[in-house]
């Protein structure tokens, strides 16, 4: 959850291997307490930070006795300048008080994904609390495309935590698991904005990228019958077309190479297109850079004259 800041924290921060997701990486490992409540509407200046009090409702993971806490945060634009009604995760500090970790989760009066906003929190606190091992991470994959099928916020979430795979953890993917949340998808594309959409395709893309179409290669080079290898270059093609991005030259390079050793004409013909496609992509992609950096430049010497 939190959306923008899981993002940020995928591309750069390294991996914590006694969390299976990124939620327990960079929310729970960097807080002692998450709650609903309500952020006052007055606010003080504290050197350079700002102190807000909120009232607690809920207590969603660590403990807190008292009913009012102190709350320091630096960004102005973490809470507005209203009453705020959120999910906080806070870091406890020594001398009383709590520092915000990353942005609220607004869950203000009549909120409509309110229930899905707690849920996916109680659901990643819940999951951190398994032991690390397979079943946690099996458990990790069904809970993803539940939360796709609900599409909404929880799909919302689904997307970063695809994002955080794809980049640390790309030994899980298997293509059950791949199928699965792709299915899910489908199953909800009636639930998901445009931009949940976006974000599914892109992790999903990550997904191919880190792990399923080596899967398709190995089948390629070491099916056991030829229908087996063609079947395996067929989907490499459908991936190439869904996942563009997720194809650069070294793997039309690897197609040349499939080629020379294959006893197929149809397998030969199937990786000859997939690199024929894969180039062409690149190419139209290396032009598009080309055009963008030709515009930027121009656009200086203009704002130079």
């Amino acid at each position: 959850m939190w959306k923008w800041f899981l993002i940020l924290a995928v591309l750069s921060t390294p991996l914590s291997a006694e969390r299976e997701t990124n939620f327990g990486r960079v929310i729970l490992d960097q807080c002692d307490l998450i709650v609903q409540g309500v952020a006052s509407a007055m606010r003080t200046q504290v050197r350079g930070a700002h102190r807000v009090e909120i009232s607690i409702e809920t207590v969603l993971y660590g403990e807190e006795a008292a009913t009012d806490v102190s709350m320091f945060y630096t960004d102005p634009e973490s809470i507005g300048a209203d009453a705020t009604r959120a999910l906080f995760a806070l870091k406890r500090l020594a001398d009383g008080g709590y520092n915000l970790v990353g942005k609220p989760v607004l869950t203000p009066l009549g909120d409509a994904e309110e229930d899905d906003k707690v849920r996916v929190c109680r659901d990643f606190v819940k999951l951190e609390k398994l032991a690390e091992g397979d079943e946690r991470t099996a458990e990790f994959w069904t809970l993803l495309s539940e939360h796709i099928r609900l599409g909404g916020y929880p799909a919302q979430n689904a997307a970063v935590e695809l994002m955080f795979i794809a980049r640390d953890r790309g030994s899980t993917v298997t293509q059950e698991r791949f199928d699965a949340v792709v299915a899910a998808r489908d199953a909800a594309l009636s639930r998901l904005t445009k931009a949940t959409q976006a974000d599914l395709k892109l992790g999903f893309q990550g997904l191919v990228e880190a792990r399923i179409k080596k899967l398709k290669f190995k089948t390629v080079r070491r099916g056991e019958t030829n229908k087996e290898k063609r079947d395996a270059a067929r989907e490499l093609n459908d991936l190439q077309i869904a996942y563009p991005r997720a194809f650069t030259e070294e793997d039309a390079k690897l197609c040349d190479a499939l080629i020379k050793v294959a006893k197929d004409t149809l397998l030969e013909d199937k990786l000859l297109e997939l690199a024929r496609n894969v180039r062409a992509d690149v190419r139209e992609r290396e032009s598009d850079e080309r055009r963008k950096e030709a515009d930027a430049r121009r656009k200086i010497e203009h704002a130079g004259k």
